[in-house]
C-alpha cells in the first residue's frame, strides 16, 4: 500500500541514537525518550514492517503521519559528553570571546533576548527554528563582530528577569548576526544517559561560541528527510 510507511510530522525533531529514539515535539517543547523495545516498535512501523499500538497513538496525536515512501531516519553514534552545562558554555564564551561592547550594543542585545523570551512563550519552537534557518552558505562573522555580540548578550542577560539559557542565547545571537549579513542555524543536540539537551549556533557547519567537541559529541536532532 502507498501509505504503509510513516514519517515524523514536520514539528517533530528526532534522532535514533544507538538504537534508542529521542524526540523533540516542537509544538509543546517537550522531549520524549524511548527504550530499545519501544524504539524498535516505532522504527518497524515507520519503515513499513509492522504497525503497533504506540505508532497508532502517535498518528492520532499528530506525531507520526503516513508517507508514500520510506523516510530516512536520523541516526547517530556520537560518543556523548560526561558532563556539560550552560554555565560551562557561558564561561567558554566569556573566556574565548572577550570584548568591550558599547552600551548601545548591550541594549540592543537585551532587546533581542527579551524578544526571544516573549516569542518562546507565544510561538512554537518549530516555527522559531524555521523562521530564521538558512541553508545557504554564509560568510563567517568577523572575529571582532562575533566577540562583541556574544559579550553584549552575556552582559544583557544579567539584567533580564526572564530565563536565558542556551536556546534563548542561540536564537538571540542568530538574530544579532543576521544584522551583519551572517546566515546562521540553531542546532539542538542531546545525549541519552544523564539526559541533557543543548542548543548552539553554527555557520557552514562550524559552531560559534562553543568548544568544537560539544557539537561533535551530541546526537543532533533533525526533521524527517
Amino acid at each position: 500500500m502507498a501509505d504503509r510507511f510513516l514519517r515524523f510530522a514536520s514539528s517533530v525533531f528526532h534522532v535514533l541514537a544507538d538504537g534508542e529514539l529521542v524526540l523533540l515535539d516542537a509544538r509543546s517543547n517537550e522531549f520524549v525518550l524511548f527504550d530499545r523495545d519501544a524504539s524498535r516498535e516505532l522504527v518497524d512501523a515507520i519503515e513499513g514492517r509492522a504497525m503497533s499500538s504506540l505508532a497508532e497513538r502517535f498518528i492520532a496525536e499528530g506525531i507520526l503521519e503516513h508517507a508514500v515512501s520510506m523516510p530516512r531516519l536520523n541516526r547517530s553514534h556520537a560518543p556523548g559528553l560526561d558532563d556539560f552545562s550552560w554555565s560551562e558554555s557561558i564561561r567558554y564564551k566569556a573566556r574565548h570571546h572577550a570584548s568591550c561592547p558599547s552600551a548601545q550594543e548591550v541594549l540592543f542585545a537585551g532587546l533581542s533576548l527579551a524578544k526571544v523570551c516573549v516569542l518562546l512563550k507565544c510561538l512554537s519552537l518549530c516555527r522559531l527554528l524555521k523562521s530564521g534557518q538558512a541553508n545557504l552558505c554564509s560568510e563567517s562573522p568577523a572575529s571582532a563582530t562575533l566577540d562583541r555580540e556574544i559579550c553584549a548578550l552575556i552582559r544583557a542577560a544579567r539584567w533580564l528577569p526572564c530565563k536565558v539559557a542556551c536556546l534563548e542565547f542561540s536564537l538571540a545571537l542568530r538574530e544579532r548576526l543576521a544584522r551583519h549579513g551572517v546566515n546562521a542555524t540553531v542546532e539542538i543536540g542531546v545525549q541519552k544517559y544523564s539526559f541533557m539537551a543543548h542548543a548552539w549556533l553554527e555557520v557552514n557547519g562550524q559552531p560559534l561560541g562553543e568548544p568544537e567537541h560539544v557539537a561533535r559529541s551530541l546526537h543532533r536532532l533533525r526533521g524527517t528527510q
